[in-house]
């Protein structure tokens, strides 16, 4: 008779159970970060060549203070470093005079956590399943990045190397180590290796990333802890690799002066291209990233990161996002962008983009920008969390891939399904007919190759006399095809006489909008219904004025 698999790592009433020790004895508040610090204490006691028994030893010991003091103070100091990160020792003495040290030491004890059942992998989403279970993301805009996503990333940020290949792999935003541990194990698969890292704002998440580390047989210590942006844990170093998810919507008020003082430095600094809004820093860890490329002498360097749908629109023609666009696109580091599926991520259902910047592009790719819109490439989530939704599989990430490679435009045929779901779908090239038997099948655009200069854009303002005598000013975007002088003396002057072109205020601004080179049109309503309606509507009105008669059923 087969084995039966193991039962699963978390769920919602192993962790309450937990919680029933604590209750009482700690705030609700403090459950997660107890959880998290024993969860790690057992990992790391399981992994070692001779498993150590420190929690058994506490739970029986007289003193189960005294005793854990006196165990830590034995580790290697890699390991003592992480304990004094995850606050062990606080935590401790708080449970110790409550008296819940050692029973909740015993209750951890019984817990089987060791690699051989259970992979570095499987801890590693577990450690992020603890986190987003005792903190909301919402909060801080970090969102736990999904393993296609992972999957997707690495394979087109490594598509140049083969097996042999060897590189530093780099994560300015590193949260747990999940991205990293996962990329170095897919990467592994194919024969390259890396040698990873990182850098981590939470204490708590990034004693659990050195932690992951260390149980991999890595350095912990290339896991930096600290503000990424205000003091850069790497600073000098460069990557020919990296791969990260920043946060969302990251708000920056709270270090606006260093970073300021650091943009003011020009390109001495990592931030001279521009300045996005306060409310929202996930850019300037693109700048951070582009700033770290090894330099194409030295073989150049592939980028990996996520964005949402404000880095490639936000902001108008003077503001700090268009600013940094236009540096990309005029240093030519847009290779590829991706709109990736909604929903793919937990706690949040935004739209989502990967960008691929790279420095060292082949010559007949340079100048240009290859944009696929993977959007319709899902399946419905079998068991979601949150709010993730949707999932890509294997194919679907092949499929972009590949689009990625090929030097021509790509069609997709979609056939929908429930709730908009495909139920089969196809990837061809746009010049090819839309096979026999696929007829019925919709047929939208996959991936197009752009020049990267089509993005910018001039902004002319015209100005004309209001009511009160003060000037009426109207922006318009215009394509920098255009002269502004001729734009202006065949589009507006002929309609308006009155109107003047003011030349101080035009500017060049760079925007990247997938709704202009991917329009999903919707078959018009059939007539029938749309009477039908009509006469539903009519007859209502006609029931709510005086005297009117109950409205039929057409």
């Amino acid at each position: 008779m087969a084995e039966a698999p193991p039962p699963p790592l978390l769920s919602a009433a192993a962790i309450w159970r937990v919680a029933d020790l604590l209750r009482g004895g700690m705030e609700p508040a403090e459950y997660g970060p107890v959880i998290l610090v024993f969860t790690m204490l057992r990992r790391l006691e399981l992994s070692r060549a001779r498993p150590a028994r420190w929690l058994d030893a506490v739970a029986r010991a007289p003193d189960p203070l005294a005793c854990l003091d006196r165990l830590t103070g034995r580790l290697p100091a890699a390991v003592r470093d992480i304990i004094f990160q995850l606050e062990v020792m606080p935590l401790a003495r708080r449970l110790a005079r409550t008296g819940l040290l050692g029973t909740l030491a015993a209750h951890f004890t019984a817990l089987d956590l060791s690699p051989a059942r259970h992979g570095t992998e499987a801890m590693a989403r577990l450690f992020e399943e603890l986190v987003h279970h005792f903190a909301d993301p919402r909060r801080t805009g970090a969102h736990f990045t999904p393993p296609e996503v992972t999957d997707l990333m690495v394979d087109l940020v490594f598509a140049p190397d083969g097996p042999g290949a060897q590189h530093n792999l780099y994560d300015p935003a590193a949260g747990t180590g999940a991205l990293l541990g996962r990329a170095a194990d897919r990467l592994q698969q194919r024969g390259i290796t890396v040698d990873l890292f990182g850098q981590e704002i939470s204490p708590r998440a990034c004693a659990l990333c050195r932690a992951d580390m260390l149980l991999r047989g890595r350095a912990p210590g290339q896991i930096a802890c600290g503000d990424t942006l205000a003091h850069d844990g790497h600073a000098g170093r460069r990557f020919a690799r990296m791969l990260s998810n920043p946060p969302f919507g990251l708000d920056w008020r709270h270090i606006r002066a260093a970073i300021q003082a650091e943009h003011a430095q020009g390109h001495a600094g990592r931030f001279a291209p521009g300045l996005p809004r306060v409310a929202d820093g996930s850019m300037l860890f693109m700048l951070h990233l582009v700033a770290h490329m090894r330099s194409p002498r030295a073989g150049g360097a592939r980028i990996g990161v996520v964005t949402h749908g404000a880095a490639l629109t936000g902001g108008g023609a003077d503001s700090g996002e268009s600013a940094i666009r236009r540096y990309l696109v005029e240093h030519d580091l847009i290779d590829a962008i991706i709109a990736l599926p909604t929903d793919m991520f937990v706690n949040t259902g935004i739209a989502t983009y990967i960008w691929i910047l790279d420095n060292n592009r082949p010559t007949a790719h340079r100048g240009m920008v290859r944009l696929v819109d993977a959007t319709g490439l899902w399946h419905r989530a079998l068991s979601g969390a949150g709010e993730k939704r949707r999932e890509m599989t294997p194919r679907h990430i092949d499929a972009v891939l590949r689009a990625c490679t090929l030097d021509t435009a790509m069609d997709m045929l979609l056939r929908d399904g429930a709730e908009g779901a495909p139920v089969s779908w196809q990837v061809l090239a746009h010049d090819v007919p839309t096979p026999d038997g696929a007829a019925d099948m919709r047929r939208t655009p996959f991936s197009c190759l752009l020049p990267g200069r089509e993005f910018l854009y001039r902004s002319l303002t015209v100005t004309r006399p209001g009511r009160d005598g003060a000037p009426v000013r109207t922006a318009f975007r215009v394509g920098m095809e255009h002269d502004p002088q001729a734009w202006f003396s065949q589009m507006i002057r002929p309609y308006d006489p009155d109107a003047r072109l003011d030349t101080t205020r035009t500017a060049t601004g760079c925007a990247i909008s997938f709704a202009r080179y991917f329009r999903h049109p919707v078959p018009p309503r059939p007539l029938h219904d749309i009477e039908a309606d009509l006469r539903r509507s009519m007859a209502q009105l006609v029931a709510l004025m005086p005297g009117g008669e109950p409205p039929e059923d057409p």
